[in-house]
């Protein structure tokens, strides 16, 4: 069996990217499996969100063996152009 934590990407204290970077380190140094962001475009009364590709890519750069990823992404909300 594998585990994973997903954990939400906005907030006072999770919105911010570093702080995510962080769990994430810790969550593979613990021996979680894998790691999973939220993917929120906008979620109303909320300031504070980090996106969750750069995130990720912030955490691949930290990491070296867990699994990463977004929960749900919906290529629709997505417009690169």
């Amino acid at each position: 069996m594998r585990y994973a934590i997903y954990v939400p990407n906005f907030g006072a204290s999770l919105g911010d990217p570093s702080v995510l970077v962080s769990l994430a380190v810790a969550a593979e140094s613990a021996g979680w499996d894998g790691f999973f962001l939220w993917d929120h475009v906008v979620r109303p009364d909320e300031t504070v969100l980090a996106d969750p590709w750069v995130t990720l890519g912030a955490v691949a750069a930290r990491t070296s063996s867990i699994r990463l990823g977004p929960m749900v992404t919906s290529l629709g909300r997505r417009r690169p152009w």
